[in-house]
């Protein structure tokens, strides 16, 4: 696992950090090739890269996405420091043709499995109510499937949205939703980099069965100050950066809130109503680091969002009552970079997530108070520790290891008036400690590439301690300079459950541990594909996956949340198996004044579970088996001081799955009814099904339009207008269907929606 390679020529290494000129902002994933002997590397996380050459003279090119491509010669004759500072706002096709072919922080892993996803090509998707979307924006990815109609939540591979690892700053993000799903939390405004791993995942990552989604927040601009004004028909976000001592230190603040609850108290208030009701989210984002010397680096980061739904009401002054409505999260952390060498890299991180979701009801008169609450919660406390050691030109290693401690408080209920005090569900709270050692071994042999590692994961909850361990391999290997095939295999492990019953990322879906029943979920995933690149500017790749899933768990049939009158929540909860499997393709344009991607996946996604549709295999509620995805951007000729663009997005998929009640059968009256009353027929016939996910929905469609203005002004500041139309044909796309009587209806919610959105750059 840990080979030691032994040189007869004298070598020297160059390291560093590639930054943006102007911002000192560190960029991930930028290429450092030297010329000459054709070798090369990618900074990592932290904009830090290491290259080890012999003595010489070197031609190197340094090198991202938007940036002006930097060249330096120089004598190599000892270990060097650098820190290099790429130029932004050159012509995209200038930069595109070396960066976006060597741009991967896993060169091994191919686009299908690490799709390049740009904060420009996030910018410029078309946008639904004036908000661009990171979520979003992924469901354009082949093998990535949205939940209901305009939701963030997604589904990858054949998982469910609880599999997909999805960290801010490294610290996981328990709850993505804002305004039950149609909105995630991710201000765009403050991210610098998003980067989405489905297949061959390294060792570095652990926790979920899916995916990785990896958000970097900006660091803070260490030059001037800047930021961004933004309005939109939904929210508003202001964002400031600026040095707190120039090229020392620095900090970022984002602020975005809701708007439409504002009118509407108002209004409330105008009409002289005797209460109120609103509704908002907000989400504030905070960041700063400092810059002890050119080894060593400090940051800390600090998320919190909230929703939150509010009623008041009073009645002739005698009585009055109230209602809350929320859930959030808080994330936090510490992060200490050092640089021991110019060999040896480290990021040691304490870090804090929170999430809670809460319900207040309150009722007071004359004579009582009487007080209903909920609340579910789940604080994760972590330390973690990640090395990367660069020991030669073709082989680096990265290691590391993370200890969490982890407190369960799921769906808490509290019944409090003027004579009682109950508490129920408190039996559910449950705490549990998590162990992970992680090491990746890669080399780079310029046409064959190699990542294998390993991962184990110690949990210790209760009396149960689970111990896996989950071997990861994948290869690229560059059959001709315009050929590749590539192949991963990993195993993955989670230890923790979401209880869900919708499909719409609830806060009322509940996170709990792994019990003595109920172990951790784990997948298989194996996946091989071809690419092939026509010119410089336009790709093909293919890649099939093969997913196997142990232990994934569903609510029983009836049981939609947890019962106070239950014990525990393993009771109530089925364990199956899945599977899935399919092939993706993916045509791409990177380069010139038409930009775009074309894909289609063909996939199957089943669930199995010993006590439900008699232990046979039924489909999974986002089983759709065709997926066409087709997003595309052409630029205008610069005019004057004014850059326009037009942008165009359409999607095609099956449509998910619902169970529908196909069965009626005669049963009792409800208790305390006697059989000889006058009853109704609606209450002794009971409606059921005889397979889960019976009901097929239409095929869901709809093309979206873009159009961006981007006037720039003398003084470096700009002004963007972006117009969009959402369902640009008004497709009435089935959200959801119930069933009246022997009729099947159908539900629809979104037709077409124009926006507008405006940002201010200064």
């Amino acid at each position: 696992m840990l080979p030691v390679i032994v040189g007869a020529q004298k070598k020297y290494t160059i390291s560093g950090y590639i930054v943006e000129k102007g911002t000192g902002e560190q960029l991930i994933g930028a290429t450092v090739f030297e010329t000459g002997t054709q070798t090369g590397t990618v900074s990592n996380t932290y904009g830090f890269f290491s290259l080890t050459e012999e003595k010489k003279s070197l031609n190197l090119e340094f090198s991202f996405i938007g940036f002006k491509r930097y060249r330096t010669k120089f004598e190599l004759i000892s270990d060097t420091f650098l820190i290099i500072e790429l130029v932004k706002g050159v012509e995209i096709k200038e930069v595109q043709v070396l960066a976006r072919g060597l741009n991967y922080s896993n060169p091994e892993i191919s686009e299908l499995s690490q799709p390049h996803i740009s904060m420009h090509t996030i910018e410029s998707v078309p946008m639904i109510l004036g908000e661009n979307d990171i979520l979003k924006t992924l469901q354009f990815m082949p093998g990535i499937k949205q939940g209901a109609e305009n939701t963030a939540g997604f589904n990858v591979r054949g998982g469910s949205a609880d599999q997909n690892l999805i960290l801010l700053d490294g610290v996981p993000v328990y709850n993505v939703n804002h305004l039950l799903g149609f909105f995630s939390v991710f201000n765009t405004d403050a991210i610098k980099n998003v980067t989405l791993i489905k297949g061959g995942i390294p060792a570095r990552y652990g926790g979920r069965l899916s995916s990785v989604l990896d958000i970097s927040m900006k660091e803070g601009n260490l030059k001037k100050n800047s930021g961004i004004f933004s309005i939109s028909p939904i929210a508003g976000r202001f964002t400031f950066e600026a040095p707190i001592k120039k090229d020392t230190a620095a900090f970022i603040i984002s602020f975005r809130r809701t708007l439409f609850d504002i009118p509407m108290v108002a209004a409330e208030k105008l009409m002289g109503e005797n209460g109120s009701y609103g509704y908002y989210f907000y989400d504030f984002n905070a960041k700063a680091n400092w810059i002890f010397n050119q080894g060593s680096r400090l940051y800390l980061s600090i998320y919190t969002g909230k929703d939150n739904q509010f009623s008041k009401t009073k009645n002739d002054g005698k009585s009055k009552s109230s209602y809350t409505y929320n859930w959030g999260n808080i994330t936090s952390v510490l992060r200490w970079n050092k640089v021991f060498s110019s060999k040896l890299f480290s990021n040691t991180s304490v870090y804090y997530s929170h999430f809670n979701h809460s319900e207040e009801g309150k009722v007071k008169d004359e004579n009582n108070k009487s007080i209903f609450k909920t609340n579910s919660e789940l604080n994760d406390f972590c330390f973690k520790t990640d090395f990367d050691f660069f020991v030669a030109p073709v082989y680096s290693l990265r290691f590391g290891m993370n200890l969490s401690h982890l407190i369960f408080n799921p769906n808490i209920i509290q019944l409090k008036s003027s004579d009682s005090n109950i508490v129920f569900n408190e039996e559910n709270k449950n705490q549990a400690n998590q162990t992970d050692l992680y090491v990746e071994n890669s080399f780079n042999f310029y046409r064959l590439k190699l990542n294998i590692g390993g991962r184990f994961s110690g949990y210790f909850a209760n009396s149960r301690n689970y111990m896996t361990i989950n071997p990861r391999v994948s290869a690229g290997l560059l059959l001709f300079p315009s050929f590749s095939m590539s192949a991963s295999y990993s195993e993955m492990n989670q230890n923790i459950h979401l209880l869900t019953n919708s499909s719409l990322g609830m806060p009322t879906d509940l996170w709990v541990a792994s019990t003595d029943k109920v172990g951790p979920q784990k997948s298989k995933q194996a996946s091989f594909g071809f690419s092939k690149r026509f010119t410089k500017s336009i790709s093909f790749e293919i890649e099939g996956y093969y997913k196997t899933m142990e232990n994934v768990v569903r609510f029983d049939e009836g049981v939609a949340f947890l019962n106070p009158n239950e014990s525990n929540w393993d009771e109530n909860v089925l364990i199956g198996n899945g599977r899935a499997y399919g092939v993706e393709f993916m045509v791409r344009k990177k380069t010139g004044n038409f930009t775009g991607l074309l894909s289609y996946t063909l996939s199957k996604s089943e669930r199995k579970y010993n006590g439900l549709n008699y232990g046979n295999w039924f489909p999974f509620k986002y089983d759709r088996r065709h997926d066409v995805s087709f997003l595309a951007e052409y630029k205008f000729k610069k005019t004057y001081n004014r850059t326009r663009s037009i942008s165009i997005g359409f999607t095609l998929q099956s449509g998910n799955n619902l169970s529908i009640p196909d069965i009626e059968y005669k049963g009792l009256l409800t208790p305390g009814r006697d059989i000889g009353d006058y009853y109704d027929s609606w209450e002794v016939i009971r409606q059921t099904y005889d397979s889960p996910n019976n009901f097929k929905m239409p095929a869901f469609h709809h093309l979206d339009l873009g159009y961006n203005i981007v006037k720039e002004k003398s003084d470096g500041k700009t002004v963007t207008w972006s117009f969009s139309i959402y369902n640009v044909y008004n497709r009435f796309n089935p959200w959801y269907y119930y069933k009246s009587g022997s009729v099947i209806k159908q539900v629809s919610l979104f037709p077409i929606v124009p926006s507008v959105a405006f940002k201010y750059t200064f």
